[in-house]
Protein backbone atom coordinates (compact mmCIF):
# COMPACT_ATOMS: atom_id res chain seq x y z
CA UNK A 1 0.00 0.00 0.00
CA UNK A 2 1.08 3.60 -0.87
CA UNK A 3 2.33 5.71 2.71
CA UNK A 4 0.14 8.49 2.79
CA UNK A 5 0.82 12.12 4.11
CA UNK A 6 -2.23 12.80 5.70
CA UNK A 7 -1.70 16.53 6.12
CA UNK A 8 0.13 18.41 3.96
CA UNK A 9 -0.43 21.97 2.26
CA UNK A 10 -0.21 24.39 -0.29
CA UNK A 11 0.66 28.27 -0.06
CA UNK A 12 -1.67 30.24 -1.73
CA UNK A 13 -0.41 33.02 -4.78
CA UNK A 14 -1.75 35.39 -6.79
CA UNK A 15 -2.43 33.00 -9.23
CA UNK A 16 -4.76 30.91 -6.96
CA UNK A 17 -7.17 33.44 -7.39
CA UNK A 18 -7.40 33.47 -11.51
CA UNK A 19 -10.03 31.10 -11.70
CA UNK A 20 -12.68 33.66 -10.80
CA UNK A 21 -15.40 34.57 -12.76
CA UNK A 22 -15.62 38.22 -14.41
CA UNK A 23 -18.02 39.04 -12.36
CA UNK A 24 -16.45 38.17 -9.69
CA UNK A 25 -13.04 40.14 -10.51
CA UNK A 26 -13.41 42.72 -7.98
CA UNK A 27 -13.15 40.12 -5.15
CA UNK A 28 -9.67 39.08 -5.82
CA UNK A 29 -7.23 39.56 -3.03
CA UNK A 30 -4.44 41.57 -3.46
CA UNK A 31 -1.15 40.34 -1.98
CA UNK A 32 0.71 43.55 -0.69
CA UNK A 33 4.39 43.40 0.67
CA UNK A 34 6.05 45.14 3.93
CA UNK A 35 8.11 48.20 3.29
CA UNK A 36 11.58 47.58 3.92
CA UNK A 37 12.27 50.47 5.29
CA UNK A 38 9.23 50.18 7.81
CA UNK A 39 12.01 47.94 9.83
CA UNK A 40 11.76 44.42 10.06
CA UNK A 41 9.08 42.12 9.05
CA UNK A 42 6.68 40.35 11.35
CA UNK A 43 8.10 37.52 13.10
CA UNK A 44 6.74 33.84 10.91
CA UNK A 45 5.95 36.32 8.37
CA UNK A 46 7.77 35.27 5.04
CA UNK A 47 9.19 38.54 3.59
CA UNK A 48 6.30 40.38 5.62
CA UNK A 49 3.69 39.76 3.05
CA UNK A 50 0.11 40.18 3.66
CA UNK A 51 -3.04 39.61 1.87
CA UNK A 52 -5.60 42.24 1.46
CA UNK A 53 -9.23 40.76 1.18
CA UNK A 54 -12.73 42.05 1.86
CA UNK A 55 -11.11 45.44 2.71
CA UNK A 56 -9.19 43.67 5.72
CA UNK A 57 -5.50 42.89 5.94
CA UNK A 58 -4.64 39.11 6.20
CA UNK A 59 -0.77 38.26 8.00
CA UNK A 60 0.53 35.57 5.21
CA UNK A 61 2.24 33.57 8.08
CA UNK A 62 3.02 30.08 8.68
CA UNK A 63 5.32 29.84 5.44
CA UNK A 64 7.99 27.19 5.84
CA UNK A 65 11.36 27.39 4.66
CA UNK A 66 12.87 24.24 5.03
CA UNK A 67 10.78 22.53 1.73
CA UNK A 68 12.11 24.16 -1.62
CA UNK A 69 10.04 27.09 -2.77
CA UNK A 70 8.68 26.04 -5.63
CA UNK A 71 7.61 23.22 -4.79
CA UNK A 72 5.88 24.79 -1.14
CA UNK A 73 3.80 27.52 -3.78
CA UNK A 74 3.25 24.39 -6.19
CA UNK A 75 4.59 26.72 -8.95
CA UNK A 76 6.42 23.61 -10.31
CA UNK A 77 4.38 19.94 -9.36
CA UNK A 78 7.29 18.15 -10.47
CA UNK A 79 9.65 19.71 -7.58
CA UNK A 80 7.05 19.08 -4.90
CA UNK A 81 6.95 15.18 -6.61
CA UNK A 82 10.70 14.48 -5.99
CA UNK A 83 10.57 16.16 -2.87
CA UNK A 84 8.08 13.89 -1.70
CA UNK A 85 9.66 10.85 -3.08
CA UNK A 86 13.13 11.77 -1.77
CA UNK A 87 11.03 11.58 2.08
CA UNK A 88 9.77 8.52 1.63
CA UNK A 89 5.84 9.61 0.61
CA UNK A 90 3.54 8.38 -2.36
CA UNK A 91 0.37 10.29 -1.88
CA UNK A 92 -0.01 13.59 -0.22
CA UNK A 93 -3.58 15.15 0.91
CA UNK A 94 -2.94 18.84 0.08
CA UNK A 95 -4.92 21.03 2.62
CA UNK A 96 -5.12 25.20 2.10
CA UNK A 97 -3.46 27.44 4.38
CA UNK A 98 -5.17 30.84 4.24
CA UNK A 99 -8.51 29.57 4.73
CA UNK A 100 -7.52 28.18 8.49
CA UNK A 101 -9.31 31.82 9.86
CA UNK A 102 -11.72 33.90 9.24
CA UNK A 103 -11.63 35.10 5.52
CA UNK A 104 -15.23 37.11 4.84
CA UNK A 105 -18.67 37.41 6.23
CA UNK A 106 -19.88 38.00 2.80
CA UNK A 107 -21.52 34.87 1.33
CA UNK A 108 -20.93 35.88 -2.42
CA UNK A 109 -17.09 36.67 -1.73
CA UNK A 110 -17.12 33.21 0.28
CA UNK A 111 -17.95 31.40 -2.85
CA UNK A 112 -16.12 33.05 -4.83
CA UNK A 113 -12.88 32.49 -3.26
CA UNK A 114 -13.62 28.66 -2.37
CA UNK A 115 -14.62 28.36 -5.96
CA UNK A 116 -11.43 29.70 -7.22
CA UNK A 117 -9.18 27.95 -4.59
CA UNK A 118 -11.05 24.35 -5.56
CA UNK A 119 -10.08 25.05 -9.22
CA UNK A 120 -6.20 26.11 -8.58
CA UNK A 121 -6.34 22.44 -6.97
CA UNK A 122 -8.20 20.31 -9.02
CA UNK A 123 -5.50 21.83 -11.98
CA UNK A 124 -2.55 20.71 -9.39
CA UNK A 125 -4.59 17.50 -9.44
CA UNK A 126 -4.36 17.12 -13.03
CA UNK A 127 -0.40 17.13 -13.17
CA UNK A 128 -0.23 14.32 -10.54
CA UNK A 129 -3.70 12.31 -10.02
CA UNK A 130 -1.71 9.68 -8.68
CA UNK A 131 0.47 11.23 -6.46
CA UNK A 132 -1.63 14.47 -4.90
CA UNK A 133 -5.20 14.48 -3.92
CA UNK A 134 -6.73 17.35 -1.70
CA UNK A 135 -9.58 18.76 0.57
CA UNK A 136 -11.83 21.03 -0.72
CA UNK A 137 -12.99 24.73 0.46
CA UNK A 138 -16.90 24.56 0.79
CA UNK A 139 -18.75 27.81 0.79
CA UNK A 140 -20.31 27.07 3.91
CA UNK A 141 -22.00 30.33 3.95
CA UNK A 142 -24.40 29.38 0.96
CA UNK A 143 -25.71 26.08 2.91
CA UNK A 144 -29.04 28.00 2.10
CA UNK A 145 -28.60 26.82 -1.29
CA UNK A 146 -27.72 23.34 -0.56
CA UNK A 147 -28.15 22.82 -4.18
CA UNK A 148 -25.71 25.11 -5.57
CA UNK A 149 -23.04 23.68 -2.59
CA UNK A 150 -23.85 20.24 -3.92
CA UNK A 151 -22.26 21.20 -7.40
CA UNK A 152 -19.41 22.56 -6.22
CA UNK A 153 -18.70 19.48 -4.05
CA UNK A 154 -19.73 17.46 -7.00
CA UNK A 155 -17.19 18.84 -9.65
CA UNK A 156 -14.43 18.50 -6.97
CA UNK A 157 -14.91 15.24 -6.10
CA UNK A 158 -14.64 14.80 -9.76
CA UNK A 159 -11.24 16.29 -10.24
CA UNK A 160 -9.33 14.69 -7.06
CA UNK A 161 -10.98 15.82 -3.94
CA UNK A 162 -11.06 13.23 -1.47
CA UNK A 163 -12.39 15.54 1.94
CA UNK A 164 -13.50 18.24 3.23
CA UNK A 165 -11.99 20.93 4.68
CA UNK A 166 -13.97 22.50 7.80
CA UNK A 167 -11.92 24.32 11.14
CA UNK A 168 -13.27 23.95 14.37
CA UNK A 169 -15.92 26.22 14.43
CA UNK A 170 -17.58 27.43 11.49
CA UNK A 171 -19.53 30.83 10.86
CA UNK A 172 -19.65 31.42 14.57
CA UNK A 173 -20.86 27.67 15.30
CA UNK A 174 -19.59 24.55 16.52
CA UNK A 175 -19.81 21.39 14.01
CA UNK A 176 -22.11 19.77 16.03
CA UNK A 177 -24.62 22.31 14.83
CA UNK A 178 -27.86 21.44 12.90
CA UNK A 179 -26.84 24.41 10.09
CA UNK A 180 -24.19 21.88 9.23
CA UNK A 181 -26.45 19.06 8.85
CA UNK A 182 -27.55 19.03 4.56
CA UNK A 183 -23.82 19.08 4.34
CA UNK A 184 -22.99 15.82 6.21
CA UNK A 185 -25.75 14.43 4.11
CA UNK A 186 -24.22 15.16 1.08
CA UNK A 187 -20.84 14.03 2.31
CA UNK A 188 -22.01 10.88 3.41
CA UNK A 189 -23.43 10.06 -0.03
CA UNK A 190 -20.48 11.62 -1.84
CA UNK A 191 -18.00 9.35 0.14
CA UNK A 192 -16.59 12.48 1.20
CA UNK A 193 -14.94 12.44 4.93
CA UNK A 194 -15.55 15.91 6.91
CA UNK A 195 -12.11 16.80 7.53
CA UNK A 196 -11.87 18.94 10.24
CA UNK A 197 -8.91 21.25 10.85
CA UNK A 198 -6.59 23.17 13.22
CA UNK A 199 -8.29 26.77 12.60
CA UNK A 200 -11.52 28.54 13.25
CA UNK A 201 -13.97 30.67 11.08
CA UNK A 202 -15.72 32.84 13.97
CA UNK A 203 -13.75 36.45 14.06
CA UNK A 204 -15.14 37.40 17.88
CA UNK A 205 -13.14 34.34 18.82
CA UNK A 206 -10.30 34.43 16.26
CA UNK A 207 -9.65 38.41 16.90
CA UNK A 208 -9.87 37.97 20.98
CA UNK A 209 -7.21 35.36 21.53
CA UNK A 210 -5.15 35.46 17.72
CA UNK A 211 -1.87 36.17 18.38
CA UNK A 212 -1.76 36.15 22.22
CA UNK A 213 -2.61 31.66 22.38
CA UNK A 214 -2.27 30.19 18.36
CA UNK A 215 -2.96 27.14 20.77
CA UNK A 216 -6.50 28.29 22.07
CA UNK A 217 -7.06 30.31 18.77
CA UNK A 218 -6.35 27.62 15.75
CA UNK A 219 -6.74 23.93 18.04
CA UNK A 220 -9.12 24.01 20.95
CA UNK A 221 -12.07 24.86 18.66
CA UNK A 222 -11.28 21.13 16.87
CA UNK A 223 -11.23 19.43 20.08
CA UNK A 224 -14.04 21.25 21.38
CA UNK A 225 -16.08 19.76 18.44
CA UNK A 226 -14.46 16.44 18.53
CA UNK A 227 -16.36 16.23 21.87
CA UNK A 228 -19.76 18.23 20.72
CA UNK A 229 -20.43 15.87 17.68
CA UNK A 230 -19.64 12.52 20.31
CA UNK A 231 -22.02 14.27 22.84
CA UNK A 232 -24.70 14.90 20.42
CA UNK A 233 -23.98 11.69 19.11
CA UNK A 234 -23.99 13.74 15.20
CA UNK A 235 -22.15 10.96 13.56
CA UNK A 236 -25.20 8.59 14.81
CA UNK A 237 -27.19 10.40 12.88
CA UNK A 238 -24.68 10.19 9.28
CA UNK A 239 -23.26 6.58 10.02
CA UNK A 240 -21.64 6.23 7.00
CA UNK A 241 -19.96 9.46 7.07
CA UNK A 242 -15.96 9.45 8.39
CA UNK A 243 -14.64 12.33 10.17
CA UNK A 244 -10.90 13.48 10.53
CA UNK A 245 -9.34 15.84 12.96
CA UNK A 246 -6.47 17.50 11.45
CA UNK A 247 -2.93 18.96 13.09
CA UNK A 248 -4.28 19.27 16.71
CA UNK A 249 -1.81 16.17 17.94
CA UNK A 250 -3.61 13.25 19.45
CA UNK A 251 -2.55 13.01 23.08
CA UNK A 252 -5.50 15.22 24.34
CA UNK A 253 -8.63 12.29 22.81
CA UNK A 254 -8.40 9.91 25.93
CA UNK A 255 -9.21 12.99 28.21
CA UNK A 256 -12.11 14.59 25.81
CA UNK A 257 -13.60 10.81 25.45
CA UNK A 258 -13.43 10.80 29.17
CA UNK A 259 -15.85 13.67 29.46
CA UNK A 260 -17.97 12.82 26.74
CA UNK A 261 -18.75 9.50 27.99
CA UNK A 262 -19.81 11.33 31.82
CA UNK A 263 -21.81 13.35 29.80
CA UNK A 264 -23.44 10.57 27.88
CA UNK A 265 -23.84 8.72 30.83
CA UNK A 266 -25.97 11.92 32.37
CA UNK A 267 -28.39 11.12 29.79
CA UNK A 268 -28.56 7.38 30.53
CA UNK A 269 -26.02 5.68 27.52
CA UNK A 270 -23.04 3.72 29.20
CA UNK A 271 -21.12 2.82 26.27
CA UNK A 272 -17.67 2.56 27.66
CA UNK A 273 -15.99 3.82 24.49
CA UNK A 274 -18.13 7.29 22.88
CA UNK A 275 -15.61 6.76 19.92
CA UNK A 276 -16.38 2.73 19.06
CA UNK A 277 -18.49 2.44 15.76
CA UNK A 278 -17.47 6.25 15.02
CA UNK A 279 -15.68 6.74 12.03
CA UNK A 280 -13.53 9.44 13.99
CA UNK A 281 -9.68 10.01 12.74
CA UNK A 282 -6.52 11.63 14.23
CA UNK A 283 -3.60 13.16 13.23
CA UNK A 284 -0.77 12.08 15.52
CA UNK A 285 2.59 13.77 15.73
CA UNK A 286 6.13 13.28 17.51
CA UNK A 287 5.19 15.01 20.53
CA UNK A 288 3.15 12.21 21.05
CA UNK A 289 3.79 9.63 23.55
CA UNK A 290 2.53 7.02 21.10
CA UNK A 291 3.32 3.69 22.90
CA UNK A 292 0.76 5.26 25.65
CA UNK A 293 -1.86 6.04 23.18
CA UNK A 294 -1.86 3.16 21.28
CA UNK A 295 -2.83 1.61 24.85
CA UNK A 296 -5.41 4.10 25.25
CA UNK A 297 -7.09 4.09 21.80
CA UNK A 298 -5.85 1.46 19.57
CA UNK A 299 -3.68 1.66 16.47
CA UNK A 300 -7.34 1.82 14.01
CA UNK A 301 -8.30 5.47 13.88
CA UNK A 302 -4.62 7.19 13.96
CA UNK A 303 -2.87 8.99 11.18
CA UNK A 304 -0.35 11.33 10.54
CA UNK A 305 0.92 14.33 8.24
CA UNK A 306 3.78 16.16 7.60
CA UNK A 307 2.36 20.01 7.90
CA UNK A 308 4.26 20.27 4.71
CA UNK A 309 4.94 23.95 3.73
CA UNK A 310 4.41 25.19 7.00
CA UNK A 311 6.54 26.15 9.91
CA UNK A 312 4.69 25.75 13.73
CA UNK A 313 5.11 22.49 16.13
CA UNK A 314 3.24 20.38 14.15
CA UNK A 315 5.44 20.48 11.43
CA UNK A 316 8.10 17.61 10.62
CA UNK A 317 8.83 17.38 7.10
CA UNK A 318 10.20 14.13 7.52
CA UNK A 319 7.39 12.69 10.06
CA UNK A 320 6.61 9.78 7.73
CA UNK A 321 10.06 8.09 6.93
CA UNK A 322 10.90 8.82 10.96
CA UNK A 323 7.96 6.74 11.70
CA UNK A 324 8.70 4.11 9.50
CA UNK A 325 12.55 3.86 10.31
CA UNK A 326 13.02 4.45 14.07
CA UNK A 327 11.39 0.95 15.09
CA UNK A 328 9.97 2.38 18.59
CA UNK A 329 6.53 0.97 17.29
CA UNK A 330 4.84 -2.14 16.64
CA UNK A 331 5.23 -2.49 12.62
CA UNK A 332 1.52 -3.57 12.52
CA UNK A 333 0.91 -0.17 13.97
CA UNK A 334 2.96 1.48 11.72
CA UNK A 335 1.37 0.17 8.82
CA UNK A 336 -1.48 0.75 10.09
CA UNK A 337 -1.13 4.90 10.52
CA UNK A 338 1.38 5.35 7.53
CA UNK A 339 -1.24 3.28 4.84
CA UNK A 340 -3.96 1.41 5.61
CA UNK A 341 -5.71 4.43 8.05
CA UNK A 342 -5.46 7.49 5.73
CA UNK A 343 -6.25 5.11 3.06
CA UNK A 344 -10.16 4.15 4.73
CA UNK A 345 -10.05 8.08 5.40
CA UNK A 346 -9.51 9.24 2.14
CA UNK A 347 -11.12 6.30 0.16
CA UNK A 348 -7.70 5.91 -1.41
CA UNK A 349 -6.74 2.76 -3.78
Amino acid sequence: MPTIDADAHVIETPYTWSFLREDEQRFRPQLLMRDPSDGAPVPGNRAGDYWLIDGEIKSRTNVGKDVPPESRDMRDVSSRIAHMDEIGIDIQVLFPSLFLRPITREPDIDFALSRSYNRWLAEIWAKAPDRLRWVLVPPLQSLVNPAKVREELEYCKQHGACGIFMRGMECDRLLSHRYFFPLYEMAQELGLPICLHAGVDSYEYHDMLQPQNSMMTFKFPVMGSFGSLLEKEVPARFPELRWAFIETSAQWVPYVLGEARLRLARRGHQAKNPMAGVNFFITTQRTDDLPWLLDEIGDDQLIIGTDYGHRDSATEVGALKRMAEDGNLPAASVRKILQTNPARLYALP
